[in-house]
């Protein structure tokens, strides 16, 4: 029983990884034979039983040799007689056969027989989210055991009495369940779709797969050689890879045979021909033949449980069989660890092969006669011990409403083909590792328990959309689907032609007569024309009064006779404001991209780790070595480069930079004045500081329209009233007038900044747009914190910027973060790390894309295209600076402008860890431009060119995990360098005394930046 493979029940798991199988069929005669294959690829698969000769199913006729000692509890009856496991195997066969029976009448009995669940069950998901679990867990185990991994040497030492029971038990249900699940999933009739669709999303993936992708990119992956590599693409090449995939090749095989045999029969017709051909197929071996690669033997191995998940009436069961209980649970693990294994002493025949193998084969080649003839019961007492406790598990403990991963059990194919690789890679990583040797079991159990957030961290990836993106050629393979389509098929796909335009109508509040689109038989006219007769201005329908509507009316669903009018604006004037396009479909907001959040802490330990890892696994000493053979050229050419074109840099920044105190050129600003709003956001600030920031707002110079100030308060702060009336007070006349918002949190929105302003914003709409009508392209929107302080000309310089871009409407304009106001306040280390920020942001690299940063303006018709702000999303700035470029198409949205607008620095050191974490939510971006990809319907080049900057911004995901990474690393080779200094060779000596000549350079010309800041920029703020 410490053998892998022969335990009574469940022998026959998988002997090798698959990715590490060999060719079962001789090299003459197997596709791909003539391959220089490497060892870990040659080798056979473990506990596989020596094939008896082609055509000899049964033994020789002469007297069978002596029969070895069966086990105890066995009766060893030689020539006819029927030994103690086949009467308990025909036994056992019967009732799970009436069990079978009864689970039909009982599904059916409302007479809804057939088909499973048409709508997306998550019961189903469930169950293939668990299956794939076992798989993945299982695998780990495995081979462990087996020696191919090598964790049994460290904290899985001496494990093995702990594990075999534990891979047992697993088997028992791992392979019946998916077996079940694609039964389930073949139900229904026959149609032209399904046919399409079983090409399309199984029979070409499954080709793709084992003639590309796994033996040429796979197994290169899983070896890493260069060689393989090169051996398998000149196989591909010369039309000989191949590597097999035994359940992709079987589901194959059993769901084309239902489409063309089985489903012309009764659901219970089938489910006795299916186990009678599983039966008589057992006798013979097909692993030998020529048609080895078609893996029949495991094809028909599990095509009982194919059969019962094909028969099962699925969703009538799990209506009519109470909830879901732990109770079962328990009665399971009894079943399969302990009655079960008492029931049958000996091996039943495992699925993965014929009778011969996988544990059962001293049973089978040493039997004769009767025995030898019903060894088929053998086979169906293997199912009915199998299915019992995996039907009882479907039905009865796993959920059957949604949680955080039922997304996984839709996208299990993944994680199934590649989950052997990415153990393979962990346990190489692991060999780096100095783990320890544990022994004790209680130190093993916690061990195995650590593996299972492991597991659900590799489904979760390799599920991952991004992932399935990757391999999407191979199993979407939408481009050969439309090599492969009939012409009228493609001709179905194309749109269907627009109706003529009908006869102008006159529109109310218009200009002229606007034709009216006539689809479908809806008379010219005849739509929802209440918001354009009347003049109401909607986000949907605002519009300049000069600009003609083009209405297209829409009938809408079921009896109703009214319709709905969308509108499309065209400009028929030059105007900034002329017209605003209404998306057809909102931004997805960061809701859908948090499904994605748990794999951001283990992806980023991953990504940090992962240089780490190589560095320790090359060895610095290697990295030296490295260096000698860099010729000095290489190094010193970028470092000249860099000091030459600092000066420049810093002239560039001074003189952008040295005006802005003084008011931008009247030239830059001639045309007509723009309507200024100023958002003031806060929550329970102190009166003192709302109206030192509402001082510096009523002081603005050099505009041509007094600002509109607008105090978004939350409804939940006392003294919001008594704030609004200070501030008043303050402003006075210098303002055109104050407007306070105040928001209720409702549900689907998180407390913070975002969801306060963008309840702000559209009342702010409704008032300016909707009712005054006036353009909101000529409306700019200034978001300031409470406690912000802006340079006197900020508005004027931010009007000045939106004038001079040949279309300014849609960019976002920032100024420098600056936190100096209070500096005072702050220790040490909170200055110094304010003083680094804002010196990154004040002299920022102009090759990248810029990005906002608390206080920053845009235009209100742009905040009503982006739909405002998103209520979920706590790095507002960052997040709506990312839904402009995506509304731009990904281009450079955020411009920069030079004047200040000073804050408050967070002076505890307690708090500024909050506000960092606060920060820190920035690196979600990633989840969810994620999402986008999955989501929203947006041509590649435009979200690649968004996330390619989000990917480059300081503090993003990969940023942070990028610059952490080389702080260690960079720190790690510093001391080995210094401790190793005199043996290092003489030109690796110069270019380390090279880099750190260069970090004192930048260094002291941080400090001459930050002087040229307090001495030109900060005296016109009150600095304390």
């Amino acid at each position: 029983q410490d053998a892998p493979g022969t335990h009574p029940v469940s022998a026959g798991l998988p002997r090798v990884s698959p990715a590490l199988r060999g060719a079962p069929a001789p090299a003459q005669s197997k596709p791909g034979a003539g391959l220089s294959i490497p060892p870990a690829v040659r080798r056979s698969r473990a506990g596989k039983a020596k094939a008896k000769p082609q055509g000899a199913p049964g033994p020789a006729a002469p007297a069978a040799p002596a029969a070895p000692a069966a086990p105890a509890g066995q009766e060893v009856v030689a020539g006819v007689g029927v030994t103690q496991t086949t009467w308990t195997s025909m036994l056992v066969s019967a009732a799970g056969v009436v069990f079978a029976a009864s689970l039909y009448v009982f599904g059916t009995q409302d007479g809804e027989d057939g088909p499973g669940p048409k709508e997306r069950s998550m019961l189903l998901d469930h169950a293939k989210l668990l299956g794939s679990f076992l798989v993945i867990y299982g695998h780990f185990m495995y081979y462990n055991l087996t020696g191919e991994f090598t964790e049994m040497k460290t904290w899985l030492n001496g494990a093995q009495d702990i594990m075999w029971p534990a891979v047992h038990a697993r088997g028992m249900v791992m392979m019946p369940l998916i077996c079940f699940v694609s039964g389930v999933c073949s139900q229904g009739a026959v149609t032209g779709t399904r046919l399409r669709r079983f090409l399309i999303n199984l029979v070409f993936p499954t080709m793709l797969w084992v003639f590309v992708a796994k033996p040429v990119i796979y197994d290169s992956m899983m070896t890493m050689s260069a060689d393989t590599l090169y051996q398998r693409v000149n196989a591909l090449w010369t039309l000989r890879a191949f590597h097999e995939e035994w359940y992709l090749q079987a589901l194959v095989l059993w769901r084309g045979s239902t489409f063309m045999l089985w489903s012309n029969f009764h659901p219970a017709v089938s489910f006795v021909l299916m186990l009678g051909l599983s039966c008589l197929g057992g006798y013979h071996h097909f692993d030998q033949a020529e048609i080895a690669w078609m893996k029949l033997d495991e094809a028909l191995g599990f095509l009982p449980y194919f059969a019962v998940g094909y028969v099962t009436p699925f969703k009538q069961v799990e209506r009519l069989l109470p909830k879901p209980s732990f109770f079962p649970a328990v009665l399971i693990l009894v079943w399969t660890i302990f009655a079960a294994p008492a029931l049958f002493p000996t091996a039943l025949p495992d699925g993965h092969g014929w009778y011969g193998c996988c544990g059962a084969e001293k049973s089978f080649l040493g039997v004769s006669g009767v025995e030898y003839s019903l060894f088929w019961t053998r086979r169906l007492a293997k199912v009915s011990c199998d299915v019992m406790p995996m039907l009882a598990l479907v039905f009865l403990v796993l959920p059957r409403s949604a949680t955080s991963v039922s997304w996984i059990g839709s996208e299990t194919l993944h994680p199934y083909l590649f989950h052997i690789l990415v153990l393979t890679w962990v346990n190489r990583g692991l060999e780096l590792l100095p783990i320890p040797k544990v022994t004790s079991e209680l130190g093993h159990v916690v061990v195995l328990l650590l593996h299972i957030p492991l597991v659900v961290l590799i489904q979760y990836v390799l599920a991952s959309k991004i992932f399935r993106w990757i391999w999407k050629w191979c199993f979407e393979p939408g481009w050969l689907v439309d090599l492969v389509l009939a012409p009228e098929e493609k001709t179905a796909r194309l749109p269907a032609a627009l109706p003529p335009l009908a006869a102008p109508v006159p529109v109310q509040g218009g200009v002229g007569r606007v034709p009216v689109l006539n689809l479908q038989g809806i008379s010219a006219g005849e739509y929802e024309g209440e918001v354009l007769a009347s003049g109401k201005r909607t986000p949907e329908t605002v519009a300049s009064e000069s600009n003609p509507r083009l209405v297209f009316a829409h009938r809408k669903q079921g009896s109703e006779s009214s319709s709905f009018a969308s509108t499309m604006r065209m400009s028929t004037v030059r105007s900034r404001g002329s017209s605003r396009w209404t998306p057809s479909q909102p931004i997805v907001g960061m809701k859908e991209a948090r499904v994605y959040y748990p794999l951001l802490l283990p992806l980023f330990l991953v990504v940090t780790t992962m240089p780490l890892l190589t560095l320790a696994w090359m060895g610095p000493g290697t990295i030296v070595e490295i260096l000698a053979t860099i010729p000095p050229y290489l190094v010193f050419t970028p470092m000249v480069v860099a000091v030459l074109l600092t000066p420049g840099l810093l002239a560039y920044h001074s003189y952008r930079l040295g005006g802005t105190v003084e008011a931008p050129p009247a030239q830059h600003r001639e045309g007509e004045p723009l309507t200024h709003v100023v958002v003031v956001v806060e929550y329970k600030e102190p009166v003192e500081v709302l109206e030192r920031t509402v001082e510096s707002i009523a002081a603005q110079t050099d505009v041509d329209s007094r600002p509109i100030v607008v105090m978004a308060a939350e409804a939940r702060d006392p003294e919001r009233h008594a704030a609004a009336a200070a501030m008043q007070t303050v402003a006075g006349d210098r303002i055109q007038r104050f407007i306070m918002t105040e928001h209720k949190l409702t549900e689907g929105e998180t407390v913070g900044k975002h969801s306060n302003e963008n309840a702000a914003m559209r009342e702010i709409y409704r008032q300016l747009v909707e009712e005054e009508g006036l353009d909101p392209f000529e409306i700019l929107v200034t978001i300031v914190d409470a406690d912000s302080v802006m340079s006197r000309t900020y508005l004027s310089w931010a009007e000045a910027s939106y004038k001079r871009q040949q279309d300014g409407r849609r960019l976002i304009y920032s100024g420098p973060i600056n936190t100096y106001r209070n500096f005072g306040d702050g220790n040490i280390l909170v200055q110094m790390m304010e003083i680094m920020r804002n010196n990154a942001d004040i002299f920022y690299d102009p090759r990248q894309a810029y990005h906002p940063q608390s206080n920053y303006t845009l235009s209100l018709g742009l905040c009503a295209e982006l739909g405002f702000w998103s209520v979920d999303s706590i790095p507002e700035d960052i997040h709506t600076a990312a839904k402009a470029m995506l509304n731009n198409y990904g281009s450079l949205t955020t411009m920069p402008i030079p004047p200040l607008i000073s804050n408050d620095l967070v002076a505890g050191f307690s708090d500024r860890y909050v506000q960092a974490k606060r920060h820190q939510w920035a690196i979600t971006e990633i989840a969810w431009y994620v999402a986008l990809a999955e989501h929203q319907p947006l041509t590649f080049p435009g979200w690649a060119a968004a996330a390619a900057a989000e990917v480059a911004r300081p503090g993003s995901f990969f940023n942070a995990s990028a610059v952490l990474a080389g702080y260690i690393g960079s720190g790690w080779m510093t001391v080995y360098l210094v401790s190793h200094w005199a043996t290092l060779p003489a030109n690796v000596q110069m270019y380390f005394i090279a880099g750190v000549v260069a970090w004192l350079v930048s260094w002291a010309t941080f400090w001459l930046c930050e002087a040229w800041v307090w001495s030109n920029l900060m005296p016109q703020f009150p600095i304390k």
